[in-house]
Parts: C-alpha cells; sequence; structure tokens
C-alpha cells in the first residue's frame, strides 16, 4: 500500500507528502488501536485530527478522544510514544492490519511501561509480513541496517544468545528472528530499558518509490521479563 493521497487521517505532526513525522497518515481499518498526542500542560494548547474524504467510497468513523493529566499514570512518562502499553503482556499490532495492508510513511514509536520488578521484555510472532526480505541466508537477512532499508521495526539492543558479537536493533521481512536468517520466527528478547518498538515504512511508497509491494504488517505479543534490575 502507497501513501493515500484520496482518504487519510492526520494529526498534529504530520508532514506533507513525501516527509517522515511522529503522528503517521492514517487509513484503512483500524477498529480498536489507540493513539497519543503529546502536549505540554499548557491549557492554551491545541489536538486537531483531520479527515481527508476524496472520493464516494463508503467511509465510516467514530473516535473517542480522551484528555489525560500530566501526571495520570495511562500516559507514558516521556515525549514521543504514538502508542502507549501497560501490563506484564500484551498485543501490538501495525496500523490497518485488518485490511492485511501495512501503511506507508509511517514513523511512530510504540512504548511499553516497565513494570515493577520487571527488567526485560521478549516480543513473540502472531504475524509477521514486513518487508519482501526473505531471511533465506545471511545475504537476504531479515536484520541490519543494510538488508532492512524501507519497511523495518526497531527494537534496541537485542540479546542474540547464539553469537554475542552480533547485534542488530533493525528488523524486517517475511519472519522475525535476533540474527534475521533463516526464514523462522525465533522470540526477540532485549533488556534495554524504557521498552520501545518503533514501526519505520516507506516515504511514499512500500519497497521503495513506485514498488508494488504486498505486506501485511505485523502482530506481536510482548511479555516482561522479571529480574533483579
Amino acid at each position: 500500500m502507497t501513501i493515500t493521497t484520496t482518504d487519510r487521517t492526520t494529526v498534529p505532526g504530520t508532514g506533507t507528502t513525501g516527509t517522515y513525522g511522529h503522528y503517521p497518515q492514517l487509513c484503512g481499518t483500524n477498529t480498536g488501536p489507540h493513539s497519543y498526542v503529546d502536549l505540554s500542560c499548557t491549557s492554551t494548547d491545541e489536538a486537531t485530527i483531520s479527515f481527508t474524504l476524496g472520493d464516494s467510497s463508503n467511509n465510516q468513523y467514530k473516535v473517542k478522544v480522551t484528555q489525560y493529566s500530566c501526571n495520570d499514570q495511562c500516559i507514558a512518562s516521556r515525549e514521543g510514544c504514538f502508542q502507549y502499553f501497560t501490563g506484564v503482556t500484551g498485543t501490538i499490532n501495525s496500523y490497518n492490519l485488518a485490511n492485511s495492508g501495512q501503511l506507508a510513511t509511517l514513523d511512530y514509536k510504540n512504548c511499553i511501561r516497565q513494570e515493577a520488578g520487571y527488567c526485560c521484555i521478549e516480543y513473540t510472532v502472531i504475524s509477521w509480513a514486513v518487508s519482501l526480505t526473505t531471511c533465506a541466508d545471511a545475504a537476504n537477512r531479515c536484520a541490519s541496517a543494510s538488508t532492512c532499508t524501507s519497511e523495518y521495526i526497531i527494537i534496541p539492543n537485542v540479546i542474540n544468545s547464539g553469537n554475542v558479537d552480533i547485534n542488530y536493533d533493525r528488523f524486517c521481512g517475511v519472519n522475525l528472528n535476533p540474527v534475521g536468517f533463516p526464514a523462522a520466527n525465533l522470540p526477540i528478547r532485549t533488556c534495554q530499558c524504557p521498552f520501545e518498538f518503533s514501526h519505520v515504512t516507506g516515504i511514499t511508497a512500500l519497497g521503495g518509490t513506485g514498488a508494488a509491494a504486498t505486506e501485511d504488517g505485523f502482530s506481536i505479543k510482548y511479555r516482561q521479563i522479571p529480574g533483579g534490575c
């Protein structure tokens, strides 16, 4: 799916076509997901949600808007978290997963609140199709900045139990694996805090400008791991 020029939802911080923003343009089917917009504690701050409906299709939207205190435990303690999750376990889905269509122009961060007594976090695949990289071998690994260049996930300081000298933080392709191959989904674990999981896609199209890529997105289960912090 490329950037939509017909129907889209935008929030503060979204740039024009061809630019990234921490508040991405969204479209498709997004029933259930939440999104946070950072504001200061100044009472004159405003947040705006804009809908661009450029065709005669059956567009529907219903959005619940909630204001939180700057001291509320339900909000992230740091800026830049477009999605914020709490609890020892949970599920993170990419936008428009219900339509099996990963969106272009994304550059946002999922944040998971570190619960008391939990020092590491593990991510396990439910479904994963982030880019067309095959993960078949080292040359086509689904990890590293050299092979994950357009659509990818960033998980800082992933632990590689098989080779402590190689650690990747960028993941893509058809499987999620600490070293990017072979083509099999394996749990990803990190002990770097705060817990963050970023999603980046092509600026004007998936797979690069003008590419015709089929990428569904992802559904990931996370599990915080207890230990001495």
